[in-house]
């Protein structure tokens, strides 16, 4: 018999609520995930919030309290604000329970970091949301790079821009925070999913120069007589960037674009061929192969041959959307318990990824190139 394992769910947001679908549809749609997912416990600390969404996607308690899901639970979701990330992972990892952490975790590299040895020495199984390399095509193109298509990669474009902030009338939020979400903003928020999938498709980042910009300093706070709110940290960023394996690229993120949705856009170019991806359009791939004909990139519509397309549809070109996306990442959790292994990408990776975000902005203020920005810092003693 399948082994039964109880959800917490920490977060009833729009995010938590994507994550409630998610648990709700998993052993629907993969009905071969060697885990039963039980809808257990969901927690918010909003006033009546916890017991309405656990009541809409069908968890058999709820609570205000994050503790008390942990402890009730078999395997932690945390879908909650950037700050709240650390308290809640180390209680988990001190019951020794599995959890998935959305992005970027913790406030900083350093917190994701030292998230990241505590769960290893634990041995606690842990994945990071970062959604998009959940994408079928977004695999897809991994497959094809793997498989030489392209030939030798010669440069990567990506960019993540959306438009939530670009009006300056919109009022200060959480987000702006450097206390409630750390130092980086669109990097952190956005950003910080183009990198993942760079590095996924192109390999680690060796070297970058970067530049960042607040574009509206200061923000209304919402309530009448209020003073503004300084805005603490960046609505856009950018970076040149060399991968290791010799290729550049360009990296950039804004959340003040105004009109972008979602447009979370990559190319990638080789000596034979060459990607492109709209997250806008994520049922869809442009692929050209230099063949000779000059016909220019060809459409691709998402088909069963696809990673995990299948398991939705045995029709091509119908189509899956971001709740989808999260019922893959929750699949790829439960077979990471299952099998005891982290699912890819974890908290380590997560902190690679915050090192870039945070690299960035260095750069930013230093004018300078940053060499190897995915390593951790030495310790005060080695270093010269």
């Amino acid at each position: 018999m399948k082994r039964s394992v109880r959800i917490g769910l920490i977060g009833a947001g729009f995010i938590g609520r994507s994550h409630g679908l998610a648990i709700r549809a998993v052993n629907a749609v993969f009905p071969d995930c060697p885990i039963v997912a039980e809808r257990h416990v969901l927690a918010d600390e909003a006033p009546g919030k916890a017991e309405r969404a656990a009541a809409a996607l069908g968890f058999a308690r709820s609570t205000a309290d994050w503790r008390e899901a942990v402890d009730a639970a078999d395997a932690i979701v945390i879908a909650v604000p950037s700050h709240a990330h650390a308290e809640i992972a180390r209680r988990a990892i001190a019951q020794g329970k599995p959890f998935l952490c959305e992005k970027p975790v913790g406030l900083s590299s350093d917190e994701a970091q030292s998230l990241a040895d505590a769960a290893s020495a634990a041995g606690v199984v842990n994945a990071v949301g970062f959604t998009y390399l959940r994408s079928p095509l977004v695999r897809q193109a991994r497959c094809l790079i793997d498989e030489g298509a392209l030939g030798r990669l010669l440069h990567f474009y990506g960019r993540h821009f959306e438009d939530y902030l670009a009006s300056p009338d919109t009022p200060f939020s959480w987000r702006l925070s450097a206390a409630a979400a750390g130092r980086c903003g669109a990097l952190g928020d956005l950003g910080c999913h183009v990198i993942s999938i760079a590095r996924h498709l192109c390999g680690p980042i060796e070297a970058l120069v970067g530049s960042s910009t607040v574009r509206h300093p200061e923000r209304s706070t919402g309530e009448a007589g209020s003073p503004r709110r300084k805005v603490e940290n960046e609505d856009h960023a950018a970076a040149l960037v060399r991968f290791a394996g010799g290729a550049p690229g360009v990296i950039e993120t804004s959340r003040v674009a105004l009109g972008r949705k979602m447009d979370l856009t990559f190319e990638v170019t080789g000596e034979r061929g060459a990607l492109r991806f709209e997250a806008e359009r994520m049922n869809e791939i442009g692929l050209y192969l230099d063949e000779g004909t000059g016909s220019g990139f060809r459409r691709i519509l998402i088909e069963p041959a696809h990673p995990d397309y299948a398991a939705f549809l045995p029709a091509p070109g119908h189509g899956l959307g971001f709740n989808d996306l999260k019922t893959i990442e929750i699949n790829a959790f439960l077979d990471g318990i299952a099998a005891g292994e982290n699912a890819q990408p974890d908290l380590a990776e997560a902190a690679r990824i915050g090192r870039v975000c945070e690299a960035i902005l260095d750069s930013a203020a230093s004018g300078r190139w940053i060499e190897r920005p995915e390593d951790p810092p030495l310790p005060e003693r080695t270093r010269p």
